[in-house]
């Protein structure tokens, strides 16, 4: 009986498939592909709040099932928790302190600088040049934007 709990206890925790968790779409909308690379086929798309069982971690993307489809998606679209209601380009956005906030950007900028394409140098340049202007970040923050207005935004050809 001990030799068949060992047993059952190994391989709960070491087959992939029993360790799955459930993960939650971020964005408004998050494309999975047939591959982990934006150039691959699209698969299907999911919306803000649907949970997705994560299956695999490779990288920056995510192996998910989702409705009967499995596919990749991009690591920053998904988080463990479900989404909050305000809407943010940020993610982890929580109403933390100011000085975590500026972190969060901080961070955020840096990562939208290497997806630009631009080299650590002109990373750590475009960096020191930010200034957090609280007031103006409040302000910001106060603006009230529907899902609607996110997905005009988002469909709007690029200039």
């Amino acid at each position: 009986m001990k030799i068949f709990l060992c047993a059952l206890i190994f391989l709960t925790t070491a087959n992939p498939a029993f360790a799955a968790d459930t993960v939650y779409v971020q964005s408004s909308k998050a494309k999975i592909f047939s591959n982990p690379s934006f150039q691959s086929q699209l698969v299907v798309t999911a919306n803000k709040g649907d949970a997705l069982t994560r299956l695999e971690t490779s990288d920056q993307w995510v192996k998910v099932s989702y409705q009967q489809h499995t596919g990749w998606i991009a690591a920053l679209l998904v988080n463990s928790k479900p989404p909050q209601d305000k809407i943010t380009v940020i993610k982890g956005q929580d109403g933390g302190t100011p000085k975590d906030d500026a972190r969060r950007r901080a961070s955020s900028s840096a990562s939208a600088a290497a997806a630009r394409g631009l080299r650590q140098d002109e990373r750590a340049r475009a960096s020191d040049q930010s200034q957090t202007n609280y007031p103006a970040v409040e302000k910001m923050e106060a603006n009230k934007v529907n899902e609607k207005d996110v997905e005009t935004f988002q469909q709007a050809p690029a200039k």
